[in-house]
């Protein structure tokens, strides 16, 4: 369960900005290294999603999970992680899309993982209980159905 969750925005130059909480939880420092993982869980047909971490703290993966992309990035002065090309493409990230964002693991050794929202979507959890319809829009409450007879 996550210990802290929030969104964010990719920027045109594929920067992502980290919130200074969900930063300070994970022990992430401004000016300073990080490491990358881009994760997939074996068998889904979900998006592969980032695990960003302090290079002295391992993130601990499920049997399930299976590293696909491995790097070293870098958070700038102003809380934003910088985002390879090929990291982008992986995780289909763009743009103007969202990214979920959660701390995960103990204490003094937490990860963020990031998920792609998309540029509309806020949660999946949302989506199936009918609060968001297609294309961001709130769903209609109620159904008609005809039966011809």
């Amino acid at each position: 369960m996550p210990l802290l969750k929030g969104f964010s925005e990719i920027d045109e130059e594929g920067k992502l900005s980290i919130p200074s909480n969900i930063r300070r939880e994970a022990g992430l420092n401004l000016a300073s290294s990080v490491g990358i993982k881009v994760v997939r869980i074996k068998g889904s047909t979900r998006w592969p999603y980032l695990i960003v971490y302090h290079p002295q703290n391992s993130p601990r993966l499920s049997q399930l999970e299976v590293t696909m992309m491995e790097s070293q990035g870098r958070i700038d002065e102003n809380g934003r992680l910088t985002l390879e090309s090929e990291m982008l493409e992986e995780t289909k990230l763009e743009p103007h899309s969202r990214a979920e964002i959660k701390v995960l693991g103990p204490n003094h050794g937490s990860w963020l993982v990031i998920h792609n929202r998309g540029p509309n979507r806020l949660t999946t959890l949302q989506e199936k209980m009918g609060r968001l319809g297609k294309n961001g829009r709130s769903a209609k409450k109620w159904r008609s159905q005809k039966w011809e007879y």
